[in-house]
């Protein structure tokens, strides 16, 4: 198999970089974020470039080329959490190593600092973050060749459940 290591996927708050910089530490690797790469490549954090006019257009079209050169390269990587709306890069991804990194909406927020960001932004980045789940749940479902439930596991232990092989997802070999 050529490619990295373990591409891991999921929602933003999953576990992607944390999980990743371990794996990549204990492995002798590099960890590859394409969300970082992307926003460098642009020149703006995504949140600014989400502002621009035709930025979320920009930003797909870059993540979708950052995310098939990193998935033809060696390290570990930590996929941007909606790179597998694009149907290139789900195709990339056949016969990797893909871990579906699942944490619910609310654990997420909390690991993502927004529990401080007031109720009615907290609702609202919430909601959002439900329908973004409930669009890309079949897709990470369908690249993942296994799948951990983060919510109540600290990255050591995600890493670890890695290393040692984490169980495959349901309905796969």
């Amino acid at each position: 198999m050529t490619g990295p290591a373990v591409v891991l996927v999921g929602m933003p708050g999953s576990g992607k970089s944390a999980v990743g910089a371990l794996l990549a530490a204990r492995w002798a690797t590099t960890l590859v974020e394409t969300d970082e790469i992307v926003a460098d490549a642009l020149g703006l954090a995504l949140n600014e470039l989400y502002a621009e006019p035709d930025g979320e257009a920009r930003f797909r079209r870059a993540e979708q080329e950052v995310a098939i050169a990193a998935l033809a390269g060696p390290g570990v990587v930590a996929l941007g959490s909606d790179a597998v709306e694009s149907a290139a890069v789900r195709e990339a991804l056949r016969g990797k190593r893909v871990i579906w990194l699942r944490a619910s909406v609310r654990v997420a927020t909390r690991r993502l600092g927004m529990a401080l960001l007031g109720i009615e932004v907290l609702a609202a980045i919430r909601n959002t973050l439900d329908a973004a789940l409930a669009q890309r749940a079949g897709w990470y479902a369908d690249v993942a060749t296994e799948s951990i439930d983060t919510d109540r596991l600290r990255p050591e232990a995600i890493a670890d459940l890695i290393a040692e092989g984490a169980a495959p997802c349901p309905g796969r070999p």
